[in-house]
């Protein structure tokens, strides 16, 4: 499908990886012969991102040639066996729409059935299975069904803070080809950036990365229902077109209304759409004013202040007092089949390790609850398609013109690379790109950001 021509553009790295290898041998090799003296390449060399050390191969626009694989699978779903049946009707439906789709059973996985087991934990062998299924099933997303006790998340050591990533899932490759361990010390603590203990990381997307974090098969249900109804039946014509800004005075003070401003670069992005502004400086921000904005339906909502695992809030113009929307008040919001991409700006909505002891400060208690983020994707009859939230606390910075790095630069670069036709898990791994290419370096924002949803989910529909 025309469709899909971008995306696999945008992974042409990794496409053209045994043409890469090919060609690297080839002139090392002959380097080593003494048959030439220098390298003269046509195209611009390729920078190893964490080392800034010239490779002697880059990156071509087009492949050279193409690469067919016996078994084509452009969407693998990765899964406990228990959720397989209630996935299948989510498998008839991507297929209809030409994205080839396989349902792989984590068992399936840890006990080699298709490629040889590799890894040191199911979290690593799961990971050196989605390198094998992009090298030989030409795959371009990933969805991970399952929360983090029954399908593992990464845990990465930042400083002194413990991040759980996705992003791990996602970045597959160093630049050169080779694999991408994210432990490169091999001490066991992956993606450690901290003094003399950094693990090298590319932290570039090699396939778009999603997880449903259901916990039960009734999950499974809701949110694969949701997804059809969704790519078969929205009208981008009609209430899709508006986006919802929800912010205030983050942090209250200093002459800057931090999440207005953030909002008002991002309404930049968005031209051709209907800016619903929540705004404590309009009076118009309360979490009755959200419900009725999700109610009357958008195609986005972005939120930019504070948040915690179970709501987010923020601050009126100069003022210490508190205005929240919580899980509780989900109870208002019936928004059906007029479901948005939500984009949080702000911290721990997505904490996917969210117990009762965090919500009662007693650490001991350990009982799971869901997150923020997953209760509104998760949620029947409304709520959102997808959304994407901070696993741990984040970090920003805004001055009077806008946002300039951390999770509210995060946001923005997410919205720009909004175009009519993409898919979510493209339009997320182009924000971190340009996130990278933009910022030095800042792993954590990166990876605490996450997506929860389908990454091969068509923003907007088919419109058939």
């Amino acid at each position: 499908m025309a469709k899909e021509k971008k995306s696999q553009s945008f992974f042409q790295k990794r496409k053209n990886i045994f043409i890469k290898r090919f060609f690297y041998i080839l002139i090392v090799g002959l380097l080593l012969l003494g048959s030439i003296n220098t390298v003269a390449l046509n195209q611009p060399i390729k920078y190893n991102n964490t080392e800034n050390a010239n490779q002697f191969f880059s990156i071509p626009e087009k492949a050279e040639k193409s690469i067919v694989y016996e078994d084509n699978f452009t969407l693998v779903i990765i899964t406990p066996s228990s959720f397989s049946k209630d996935l299948q009707p989510l498998v008839t439906h991507k297929n209809k729409y030409g994205i080839t789709t396989k349902i792989v059973t984590i068992d399936e996985i840890l006990s080699g059935k298709y490629f040889i087991v590799q890894g040191r934990d199911d979290a690593e062998k799961i990971k050196y299975f989605i390198k094998n299924s992009i090298e030989q099933w030409g795959t371009l997303y990933i969805l991970l069904v399952g929360d983090i006790y029954k399908l593992p998340i990464r845990k990465t050591w930042i400083g002194d803070r413990i991040v759980l990533t996705d992003l791990y899932y996602s970045d597959i490759f160093f630049p050169d080809g080779n694999f991408c361990s994210w432990d490169t010390d091999n001490d066991g603590r992956f993606g450690e950036y901290w003094q003399d203990s950094d693990d090298i990381l590319d932290l570039y997307a090699d396939v778009y990365v999603g997880r449903l974090a259901c916990k039960n098969n009734n999950e499974v249900k809701a949110t694969v229902k949701k997804i059809i109804n969704y790519e078969t039946s929205v009208n981008i014509d009609n209430w899709f077109k508006n986006i919802i800004l929800c912010g205030g005075d983050t942090h209250p003070g200093n002459g800057i209304y931090e999440g207005e401003v953030t909002l008002n670069e991002i309404e930049k992005c968005m031209p051709d759409f209907t800016s619903k502004k929540l705004y404590t400086s309009k009076g118009t921000f309360s979490h009755s004013s959200i419900n009725k904005a999700l109610n009357d339906g958008a195609g986005f909502l972005v939120y930019s202040g504070h948040g915690f695992e179970n709501g987010l809030g923020t601050h009126p113009p100069d003022d210490e007092k508190w205005i929240y929307y919580k899980n509780f008040n989900m109870i208002g919001l019936f928004n059906y089949n007029k479901l948005p991409i939500i984009f949080f700006d702000a911290c721990l909505t997505s904490k996917l390790d969210f117990t009762l002891g965090d919500l009662l400060k007693l650490p001991f208690v350990k009982y799971p609850l869901p997150c923020f983020t997953w209760n509104l994707v998760k949620k029947t009859f409304g709520g959102a398609i997808a959304a994407i939230g901070a696993t741990r606390i984040a970090f920003g910075m805004v001055g009077e013109n806008g946002p300039k790095s951390g999770a509210c630069y995060f946001a923005l670069k997410f919205f720009e690379n909004y175009e009519e036709g993409i898919r979510v898990g493209e339009m997320l791994a182009k924000a971190q790109y340009d996130y990278l290419e933009s910022i030095e370096y800042d792993p954590f924002t990166v990876e605490e950001f996450i997506l929860l949803g389908d990454p091969s989910l068509m923003i907007g529909g088919y419109n058939e």
